[in-house]
């Protein structure tokens, strides 16, 4: 059900005809005052242009717009994200910082190089939308499926796999553990792109890549979709079935990328709810929801709560399913 959110109330102040007359969302008033009453900071891990940085500076004028103060964007890359997580877990909880990335593949890159702060203290902001996980195969195998995959590992006709630096190699372990895919080596890719041309160029026969990273080198001919990973199925490739479809283990947990936003540690909630509601605002916008439509972004808000949930799942059946001190010998 969508919540309405409540305007901000006129001050009794010098200046309430001023604020009356503004638009957007109202804050809340409390002992410190009006919330939110300076710019917001909004921590991105990465460098600029990648997927997370290009979707916050898109939400980043109707949030703004919403919020009634600027949105300031600091890019914080390093450590494999945990730098700028860091920083997000360590800002004064006082509403004004929050972070955008996705709790997938950080939380694997903290499994693997644990961070010196505890990962799971991030509290839930919003989740806003997701990407599948697929398997692409190159073309010229003609591979038909995720059994027939499966089946020429076994029989030793190709051996590696591919995926996104060390962030899908427990995906790889799943499919060997759990589908008994015998892959010899996961090799080590820095982005969709070079995941595709490996795909294209024959270097490896299939890989794990992100639906919409996949998009280009199917329609150039060069890669099939063998299976989707989460039984959410693919906007990208609709006609594309997923791994359950196809006689084999649901690992939604792991077929999924979900697009989340983080505040620090002991955010009140007085000053989570008007920031999500923004969020949620923000996100059903035509603004938003136009560029998702061009982009095959596909943008949906999620409690905070939706957040926290798709966290603690990652941490508790990783671990569950992959042998975390083999993850970190075959990472290195």
């Amino acid at each position: 059900m969508t919540r309405h959110i409540n305007r901000r109330k006129a001050l009794t102040t010098i200046g309430a005809a001023t604020a009356t007359g503004m638009t957007g969302l109202a804050g809340c008033l409390g002992a410190d005052g009006e919330y939110p009453s300076d710019p917001l900071t909004a921590i991105v891990p990465f460098d600029e242009g990648g997927g997370s940085d290009t979707i916050i500076r898109q939400m980043a004028g109707p949030l703004s717009e919403e919020l009634e103060e600027d949105i300031r964007i600091e890019n914080v890359p390093g450590a494999g994200a945990m730098r700028g997580i860091g920083q997000l877990i360590t800002a004064e909880p006082d509403g004004y910082t929050f972070g955008k990335f996705n709790p997938l593949t950080t939380s694997i890159q903290a499994l693997i190089n644990p961070p010196d702060f505890e990962f799971q203290d991030l509290k839930g902001l919003a989740t806003i939308g997701s990407n599948a996980l697929v398997v692409i195969t190159d073309t010229e195998l003609e591979i038909e499926g995720l059994g027939d995959l499966v089946d020429r590992y076994d029989d030793g006709e190709i051996d590696n796999i591919g995926g996104l630096g060390a962030q899908y190699l427990p995906h790889a372990m799943f499919f060997k553990e759990r589908y008994g895919m015998e892959w010899d080596n996961y090799i080590q890719y820095s982005g969709g792109g070079p995941i595709n041309q490996a795909v294209a160029s024959g270097e490896v026969p299939a890989a794990v890549n992100a639906d919409l990273s996949s998009i280009g080198v199917v329609e150039e001919g060069n890669a099939d979709v063998a299976a989707v990973l989460t039984t959410s199925g693919s906007a990208v490739f609709p006609d594309a079935t997923n791994v359950t479809d196809q006689g084999f283990e649901e690992m939604d947990f792991l077929g999924q990328v979900t697009r989340s936003m983080w505040v620090p540690p002991e955010t009140p909630e007085d000053r989570i709810e008007p920031l999500t509601e923004a969020v949620e605002a923000t996100i059903e916008s035509e603004t938003i929801q136009n560029w998702a439509d061009e982009t095959n972004n596909r943008m949906a808000y999620g409690l905070p709560e939706e957040a926290d949930q798709v966290l603690e799942q990652i941490w508790t059946e990783i671990p569950d399913v992959v042998d975390i001190e083999e993850l970190r010998e075959a990472a290195e």
